[in-house]
Order: C-alpha cells, then structure tokens, then sequence
C-alpha cells in the first residue's frame, strides 16, 4: 500500500508540469501568431500608406498644385493685408470643424467608457456651437460686403458729382460767398 501511494503523488507531481508546459506552449503559439498578425498589418499597411503616398503625388503632379501653390504664396507676399485676411478666413472657417471634431472624439471616448448621458449632452453642446459659429461667420461676411458695397456707392456716387461740377466753378463760387 505504501507503494501506491507514493505513485499517486509521483503522477500528481507530474501532471501539474505537463499541464504548465502544455499552458506555456500555448502561450508562445498565441504570441507567435500575434507577432505574425503585428507583422502582417504593418506591412499591409505600409504598403497601403505607400500607395496613398504615390497616388496623392501622382495627383498634385497631374493637377499642378504645387506651382498653383506657390503662386498663390507668390502673389500672397506682395498683398500682406490679403494675406492676413484670406489667413483669418481659414481660421474662422477651420476652427467650428476643430471644435467639432473635438466634442466628436471626447464623445467616443466617453461613449466607451459608459458615459452615454455626456455623449448626448456633447453632441449637442457641439452641435450648437457649429451651428452658431457658422452663422456668426456668415453674419459677418455678410455684414462687411454690405459695408463695402455701400462705400464702393457712396465713393461712386460722390466721384459723378464732384466730375459732374467743375471743380474751378466750385472754388470761384465760394470764394465770393
């Protein structure tokens, strides 16, 4: 009987080995077939993200961009004020998006980590911001070509008059009042 028994825990003491040994093998078979899977979807992806790169260039040399670029750059340094003017257009036109994109991403991040009250309340928050700076830009472009279609009126309309008057005549007559 003691025989027995000490058999027992000599295949007791055997088994919990084969069983981590068979876990560790397993293990390094998960890890090789993610590094597999790593390596596959980087390539792939380089691969894609060099073909985006070569189709985008392919493009910009088609269409010219670049030299269209550089003269729009060009032309842009001799007129600083239309500089500074066509750069505060982009930016008013860029930054609703920013925000926007902005309150999008912190909602998925909230939407993953369970927040679905916030998400709500941040797609709307953002929402009303787009909305409402869009027509703060549009009201003021609006604003500023009324403004200068009335002066380019008033400027016209006063340079028929003063060519419609002699300007000579004008200075004899308030020379003798």
């Amino acid at each position: 009987m003691p025989l027995t028994s000490s058999d027992d825990r000599i295949e007791e003491q055997s088994f919990p080995d084969d069983v981590t040994s068979q876990k560790v093998k397993e293990m390094d078979r998960r890890h090789r077939r993610n590094e597999d899977l790593a390596r596959f979807i980087l390539t792939r992806s380089s691969l894609y993200l060099h073909r985006f790169n070569k189709a985008v260039s392919e493009t910009a040399t088609r269409y010219k961009l670049q030299e269209i670029a550089q003269a729009i750059f060009a032309s842009l340094q001799q007129y600083p004020i239309l500089a500074l003017a066509v750069a505060i257009a982009i930016f008013t036109f860029t930054l609703p998006f920013l925000v926007f994109i902005f309150f999008t991403m912190t909602t998925a991040v909230m939407a993953f980590t369970g927040f679905v009250l916030i998400e709500g309340a941040l797609i709307m928050a953002a929402s009303v911001m787009l909305v409402s700076l869009l027509i703060g830009v549009f009201l003021v472009m609006a604003i500023l070509g009324l403004m200068f279609l009335t002066g380019y009126l008033g400027i016209s309309r006063a340079y028929e008059c003063v060519t419609r008057f002699k300007v000579d005549d004008l200075r004899e007559y308030l020379r003798d009042h």
